[in-house]
């Protein structure tokens, strides 16, 4: 099973931060037929976990499965002795690995998914601070960034919830291991390269916006969506280095048990999915990376509780089993929470409000290209949240708790200039020129219907159902906000009280100062001249695109205990680390999801090298 590289391209194109779910085929382990493998409880007998350690670990008494550690020891073979095993081939684990291999350690890493259908997820990185950031955006003006400043604004973001001195190492590192990270890229490779929420040669954005009352962004972030260089290859190539230093890889092979002795972490046993024969690989540390449990419904009702207490019973729009729930396909078994199960098994202290992607917020219709350029009102005709709140994954807070009902977005017939006004940060709209014109389109589009003039093109064929995700939607138009409101659904007082509204906010716009939500003067655009137009779409609570984080760690990424003791030889990183991220995922540059993996993932490795020189 050691497995030599393949640089193989497929299911490449990852534009939606899509998690994977559709590379686990049919050889995937059903998650019962594990626990027909084995007993229910680990023995502290056997040099595996305490049967204690969920309690330990603050667990206490509980229904939920994944909790209750399981032996698989007895059944296993030797498999080989390393100094570390690394626990998932993502981001984290490949840098830790190669970071490992090159210091002069044998390593072996152990990746759920097979080798010929391996496939990274995700796509773009913050470049902040890098080389190679500037060299694809042709300019100096993302390098040089204060890391003292990017750190006092991320803390600012998340609430100062965060690992400070975690925090303040990728803030630090995020320059200097991007490098590292696109070492291995050739020229052509770096051609292939694009960048995200900032402008190309040639263009200009005026209305990028450095930041939204006290909160600051940055842009700079490198895209690699290409099938001639994507993250999977560049993964790859990083791999390559790591097995040249001496590294093994075991691809089809899936983490279950942590091994412990008196001393700390002794190993790992894993499950061939080839043979579905167990294994135990001998070491003196561990590094559990196995990229969080976005398709484990129970633990995400176990660590997300603050999503699944405000999920609502009563009908979703557009969702045909009625009421709220976790989405994603959680019938396949990657994304599971092996690394937190394994991890929690063996002591460490959980983190019980993890943060997600997209996960806790409800925000206006198209998702992630949101529209806080427009006035937000509901049924009743008024507003209820400050529409542009400078941070995306925020922005919808006030919506989860609040009737699920359609949301109105607003805007005036000039908003193809106040489009243009926005800040880099995941899911942004990028005001090109192509895009503008895509905005002006629909805005046509829209009058045109509502005049009744429009003419459906031909169609050119087949319609990509990725381009479709990313087609402008449709607007309503109208040449009054009293006949727009009729169009959107209200009536009588509902139709007056927006007018109202409408003509209040107007007021703010020109006064400089929200009074009843705060939204800062730079972004108050009024809607005042016609055609008027709306977008409306209907809000629901559950969709996980990934899960932040789970177990807590020192600034080292060492495990910790219950009594916030490091765990020896234990080490998390990626998305099964905790406090990263506060509650919820956070972007002052796009990308820093793979970019804190990786830098972090590197500097996993030289903890656990530091370490193993005094074990």
């Amino acid at each position: 099973m050691s497995s030599k590289n393949k640089q193989g391209n497929e299911g490449m194109d990852r534009r939606n931060f899509l998690k994977g779910a559709a590379l686990v085929g049919a050889g995937a382990l059903g998650a019962g037929a594990l626990a027909a493998c084995s007993p229910s409880t680990t023995s502290a007998s056997d040099g595996s976990a305490s049967s204690g350690s969920a309690d330990a670990a603050g667990a206490g008494a509980s229904t939920s499965s994944w909790k209750t550690p399981q032996d698989f020891s007895a059944q296993a073979t030797d498999a080989g002795t390393y100094d570390v095993v690394v626990v998932g081939h993502g981001y984290a684990g490949v840098c830790a690995c190669r970071e490992l291999a090159e210091s002069g350690h044998t390593v072996a890493l152990l990746e759920f998914q097979p080798e010929d259908g391996y496939a990274a997820s995700g796509n773009e990185s913050c470049g902040i601070n890098s080389k190679l950031v500037n060299r694809i955006t042709e300019g100096n003006q993302y390098h040089d960034v204060d890391p003292v400043e990017y750190y006092q604004n991320w803390m600012t973001m998340i609430g100062n919830q965060g690992n400070p001195g975690l925090i303040m190492k990728f803030c630090q590192k995020m320059g200097e291991n991007t490098d590292w990270y696109y070492d291995s890229l050739t020229d052509a490779d770096i051609a292939t390269l694009t960048h995200n929420a900032s402008p190309a040669a040639g263009e200009s954005w005026p209305h990028l916006l450095p930041s939204i009352g006290p909160i600051k962004f940055w842009p700079g972030v490198i895209s690699a969506y290409a099938e001639e260089c994507n993250q999977t290859k560049i993964q790859g190539y990083n791999r390559q280095k790591a097995e040249a230093a001496g590294a093994e890889f075991f691809f089809n092979t899936r983490g279950l048990q942590i091994l412990k002795d008196s001393s700390g972490v002794s190993g790992v046993v894993a499950q061939s999915r080839d043979d579905d024969s167990y294994l135990t690989f001998t070491s003196k540390a561990v590094i559990v990376a196995t990229g969080g449990f976005a398709y484990n419904e129970e633990m995400l009702n176990d660590l997300m509780p603050d999503i699944k207490n405000n999920m609502t019973e009563g009908e979703v729009w557009d969702d045909a089993f009625g009421g709220e729930r976790f989405t994603g396909d959680v019938s396949t078994m990657q994304y599971q929470g092996d690394g937190i199960k394994m991890a929690h098994w063996a002591g460490a202290h959980l983190e019980t409000l993890v943060a997600g992607m997209n996960s806790k917020h409800i925000q206006a219709p198209q998702s992630m290209n949101n529209f806080p350029q427009a006035v937000w009102v509901r049924s009743d005709g008024k507003r209820f949240l400050n529409e542009f709140y400078p941070i995306v994954e925020q922005r919808g807070v006030p919506n989860v708790y609040m009737q699920r009902e359609p949301i109105h977005c607003v805007f005036d017939s000039n908003f193809i200039e106040y489009r243009q006004y926005v800040v880099p940060q995941h899911g942004m709209f990028s005001p090109t020129p192509a895009n503008i014109d895509g905005v002006r389109e629909a805005m046509d589009k829209a009058y045109q219907v509502f005049k009744g003039t429009w003419v459906e093109p031909e169609s050119s064929g087949e319609e990509d159902p990725m381009m479709a995700m990313f087609a402008a939607p449709d607007y309503i138009a109208d040449d009054t906000l009293e006949g727009l409101a009729g169009q959107l659904g209200l009536s009588g007082d509902a139709v007056t009280d927006f007018v109202a509204e409408i003509a209040k906010y107007n007021a703010y716009c020109d006064n400089g100062l929200d009074e009843d939500f705060g939204r800062d003067k730079e972004v108050l655009f009024p809607v005042r001249e016609g055609p008027f137009y709306a977008l409306s779409g209907n809000p629901g609570l559950g969709e996980i695109m990934c899960t932040m984080g789970g177990i807590i760690t020192d600034s080292n990424q060492n495990a910790l205990d219950q009594d916030f003791v490091p765990i020896p030889g234990l080490y998390v990183s990626g998305n099964d680390c905790g406090r990263r991220f506060g509650l919820e995922y956070i972007t002052p540059t796009p990308g820093v999801s793979l970019c804190i993996a990786y830098t972090l993932g590197r500097e996993c490795g030289k903890s656990v090298a530091q370490w193993l020189k005094s074990a």
